[in-house]
């Protein structure tokens, strides 16, 4: 068995590995948000990454949690006698509560951040010059424009002074989307970060009690011998 005392020291253990786990998504994310990307597939790749690393951490803490367990368990059944290492074996609780944990009906879900821009902010491609396209991104797609072509050919700019207004207004809107999405994605981990303590908290609960069934049953067989 586990005593109470170790059992709050993986749980306080555990506490510490969800955070750690939990920064190092928002580190990930936010580190693709400050590239000069299209905002569109940003906006989508806010939306979609975060629950993905989601579930990947969840695999893996899943797995430290596990082993934490087995750790203890393994000090108290190698004293044993083998009959009863030989049960605990055949029983292979760690892979029956992984396989549980990972299940339709156990696995962990976390659901879709509520990514939201305001009106007006996503803008169309614009072309703002003969061969000067300025993405939705507020990049620069085609900036070829011919060495024959005069600044003053170019219709309504007689300098590149309109163009880069434009992109630069462009640059900005796309800065507060990004800061408005870091917010919301910051939010959304610090939900799902209590989300995925509850689910692993409901794993050890599954692990303990088939534990302390694996010892009852023990005891009832050498009972009755």
């Amino acid at each position: 068995m586990i005593k109470s005392d170790v059992l709050k020291k993986i749980e306080k253990k555990l506490e510490e590995d969800i955070s750690k786990e939990i920064e190092l998504i928002k580190r990930e994310v936010y580190f693709i948000l400050d590239k000069e990307l299209d905002i569109y597939f940003l906006k989508e790749f806010a939306k979609h990454y975060p629950p993905k690393l989601l579930k990947e951490k969840a695999e893996i803490l899943l797995d430290t949690l596990l082993n934490y367990f087995m750790k203890e368990v393994l000090e108290d059944i190698k004293n044993r006698h083998p009959d009863i290492q030989y049960e605990f074996f055949k029983v292979n609780l760690r892979d029956k509560i992984r396989n549980w944990a990972l299940s339709e009906n156990g696995k962990f879900r976390p659901f879709l951040p509520n990514i939201k821009e305001k009106e007006g902010m996503l803008e169309k491609t614009l072309i703002i010059a003969p061969g000067v396209v300025v993405s939705a991104g507020g990049l620069i797609v085609t900036a070829t424009i011919p060495e024959t072509l005069t600044l003053k050919a170019i219709p309504a700019v007689s300098t590149l002074i309109g163009p880069i207004y434009i992109i630069k207004k462009f640059k900005n809107k796309n800065r507060r989307l990004k800061k408005m999405w870091k917010r919301q994605i910051n939010l959304y981990l610090k939900h799902s970060k209590g989300e995925l303590k509850n689910w692993l908290f409901q794993v050890e609960s599954k692990f303990l009690n088939e534990l302390i069934n694996f010892y009852k049953k023990l005891n009832t067989v050498n009972s009755l011998k």
